[in-house]
């Protein structure tokens, strides 16, 4: 615990509040239930080492997921030392979102304070999108995991000492190791990193320039050292690429995941978009989408106080800078903060907190949540879950901002207490029929906040402050408390899985599609999904494989992780949007003849609109198999024999 604790209290109130975040990010976790395509994906990858490097969806290892492995590495060894338990693979999430809270404080700390490093800490336990993520096994919790642990490590460079450049390297290496997780979402920060590198830096300008151009260039190898490690396997040596036409993984994270989410790209256009038709779950594509219905209640409640506090505390740095007050405590107090504790190395040397130390937190701080806020409003593609990486920047330019409000002019808390509270207001308007009482309760926390705090400057009393400091607090954290705690009383279910959101569950087909058929299809695919496969249906297959490697054939990977999860040996056709020539028309062909496989099951969940792989395995299909009457409900069952 040396690395929290500058004060003995440190140690105390840091592990009071990581016990705090444990039990909110915790609770109930084991009711929680895992997302069921990658659930897949850890199982294979948890049982057998090969399908474990390569990134494996199925048992067979025939295709992988259409994401990095990262992630799946991290819960499958939970599961090889646990056993397969929904639990032991929710559980990393539990303990990623928790080690988040220590890291911000201490990564704050070193730029704002103690104070503003606890008020982050709390800001971020409270992020409902945060707490709904802890539930489930997307990646994105352990992503943002990874992002936290490299920028305390960036921090810990900036402080200086013996090992600063082991520092410096090991915040590339998470940074990297972030990419592995969730692929260009983590690389959208790396110039944000490498600028801080350059303005912490010690020495001339080129030196600088060259640190920061090293920087960027060890993310890049720790980044696409798996990738190049595939691309150098011989195809009939490890799974097919989801997300690609071409079996090139290069194409799944810059194509499939990269540019064909960006740049308004017709949703319904291309099925290898990375889940296209699911674009309308984050809610319509726009500067106003973070603050949408579909959005707005996970993440944007302190964003105005966020981006206030960024532009003053620039505002207030600029201002120190160009009256040469570089260090102690008139640099200090745009942030609440003493001398003594602003006393960090920087620039690999030990001196007081400067204007220019400061000013780079902002803009890190500030890049950081810019450009992931500019990325989520204008991709295509996304959930509202998406927003999970906006929680460490928000909650440490809202800390931050609080505390200088609180410690500067009378009228800086009460103005951004009512700046909080009114958004609140009008985001939780969002939602009228979730708890109305909601945003009354902040108005009225509100005013008597704002009427409290001028009084318990002039009255010095305890009991006074107490209460002025409860009113603020329930003013500023209700609204994002109440949706966290949803989370904690809410059951699993398959749809909260794949949507992981608080507050009232969300449509997956909300917001504008392209294609009505396409969306219908789809959830009336999802209908027979959340009900699972037919019972008959399964004992039909499990009594008919025989000798074969396969069951049968399933259209599409996330129709066929249902029956995988029930223990049925099943090839994926297509990947996760059906449409991946995995296998062709001809493969399927061969494996029919070669007495491999007999039966093929059609669902209706196909995750994007059909092309021309899909069309065509349906044509060989019906050209050359025969539908088995019993089963022609939802998912069709096709003997091809």
């Amino acid at each position: 615990m040396a690395w929290i604790a500058r004060r003995s209290s440190d140690r105390a109130l840091v592990g009071g509040l990581t016990a705090v975040a444990a039990v909110v990010f915790g609770w109930g976790f084991d009711r929680g239930r895992t997302h069921p395509y990658y659930t897949a994906a850890v199982r294979s990858m948890g049982a057998n080492w090969h399908d474990f490097v390569y990134g494996a969806f199925d048992p067979s290892g025939f295709i992988t997921t259409d994401k990095l492995p990262g992630a799946f590495w991290v819960q499958a060894l939970s599961v090889r030392l646990f056993g397969f338990h929904a639990w032991a693979v929710l559980l990393p999430q539990v303990l990623a979102a928790t080690a988040c809270v220590p890291l911000l404080f201490v990564t704050v700390r070193r730029w704002a304070g103690r104070a503003a490093g606890y008020a982050a800490a709390v800001c971020y336990t409270l992020t409902p999108v945060t707490v709904a993520l802890s539930r489930t096994n997307i990646p994105d919790a352990l992503m943002v995991f990874f992002l936290v642990v490299a920028a305390h490590a960036l921090w810990r460079w900036a402080d200086g000492g013996r090992r600063a450049l082991w520092w410096l390297a090991a915040s590339a290496m998470w940074l990297g190791v972030a990419f592995n997780v969730k692929m260009g979402q983590a690389l959208l920060v790396v110039p944000v990193f490498a600028g801080a590198c350059y303005l912490l830096g010690a020495g001339p300008r080129w030196r600088r320039l060259g640190r920061a151009a090293a920087y960027g260039t060890a993310v890049a190898g720790v980044s696409l050292a798996w990738m190049v490690f595939v691309t150098l396997t011989p195809a009939a040596g490890r799974p097919y690429i989801d997300g690609s036409v071409h079996n090139s993984v290069w194409e799944m994270v810059f194509q499939y995941n990269g540019f064909g989410r960006i740049g308004g790209q017709d949703a319904g256009a291309d099925p290898l978009a990375g889940g296209a038709v699911l674009s309308g779950a984050g809610g319509p594509a726009g500067l106003g989408r973070l603050f949408g219905a579909q959005s707005a209640g996970q993440i944007s409640w302190l964003v105005p106080a966020a981006a206030v506090g960024s532009v003053l505390g620039l505002w207030a740095a600029r201002r120190r800078a160009g009256s040469g007050k570089g260090a102690g405590t008139d640099t200090t107090a745009a942030l609440g903060t003493s001398t003594a504790e602003a006393s960090v190395g920087v620039a690999n040397a030990a001196v007081p907190l400067s204007a220019t130390h400061l000013r780079t937190g902002y803009l890190f701080w500030g890049g950081w949540l810019a450009i992931y806020a500019l990325a989520f409003c204008t991709a295509t593609g996304i959930h509202s879950y998406y927003t999970s990486t906006l929680a460490p920047p928000v909650a440490a330019l809202a800390g931050a901002a609080f505390v200088a409000a609180a410690r500067g002019a009378a009228w800086r808390l009460p103005a951004l207490v009512a700046l909080t509270a009114g958004w609140a207001f009008l985001a939780s308007r969002e939602t009228p029929h979730y708890q109305p009482w909601l945003r009354w309760f902040v108005v009225v926390a509100a005013v008597a906040a704002i009427v409290l705090l001028p009084w318990a400057r002039l009255v010095r009393s305890r009991a006074l402050g107490v209460t002025t400091a409860v009113a603020v607090a329930a003013a500023v954290f209700a609204a994002p408390a109440v949706w966290a705690g949803s989370v904690l009383v809410r059951h699993g279910s398959t749809m909260g899985s794949i949507m992981a959101s608080a507050g009232p569950p969300q449509n997956m087909f909300s917001g504008r599609l392209t294609s009505r058929s396409v969306n219908s299809d789809i959830e009336r695919g999802m209908r027979d999904f959340e009900r699972g496969p037919d019972p008959r249906l399964i004992r039909f297959l499990s009594r008919r494989r025989g000798a074969r490697p396969y069951a049968a054939a399933v259209d599409g990977s996330m129709a066929a992780a249902a029956y995988l999860a029930k223990g049925v040996a099943v090839l994926p056709m297509g990947g996760f949007t059906s449409d991946a020539p995995a296998p062709t028309v001809g493969g399927l062909a061969e494996l029919v003849r070669s007495g491999q496989l007999r039966y093929v099951v059609l669902t209706g969940l196909r995750m994007g609109k059909s092309g021309p792989q899909a069309a065509a395995r349906d044509g060989w299909v019906a050209e050359n198999c025969h539908g088995v009457p019993e089963f022609s409900g939802g998912s069709k069952l096709f003997d091809c024999a």
